[in-house]
């Protein structure tokens, strides 16, 4: 199952958006851009319970 993480959906007004099979190292690239580009370095559970939060089971993100 795929993912399609938009940073816009968090609240920034960026245009990045990445897009891959579910799971954690979809997500830590998430939290690589955050870091990045917008200075805000969120934990990887951070980034997990944001994408549950938007109506992703945490069972459905599986490990590498």
């Amino acid at each position: 199952m795929t993912l399609k993480l938009r940073c816009e959906d968090y609240g920034f007004e960026c245009d990045f958006v990445l897009e891959g099979a579910k799971n954690i190292g979809l997500l830590e690239k998430l939290r690589e851009h955050f870091a990045e580009e917008h200075g805000i370095d969120y934990t990887t559970e951070a980034i997990t319970q944001m994408i549950v939060n938007r109506g992703h089971s945490l069972e459905s993100i599986r490990k590498e």
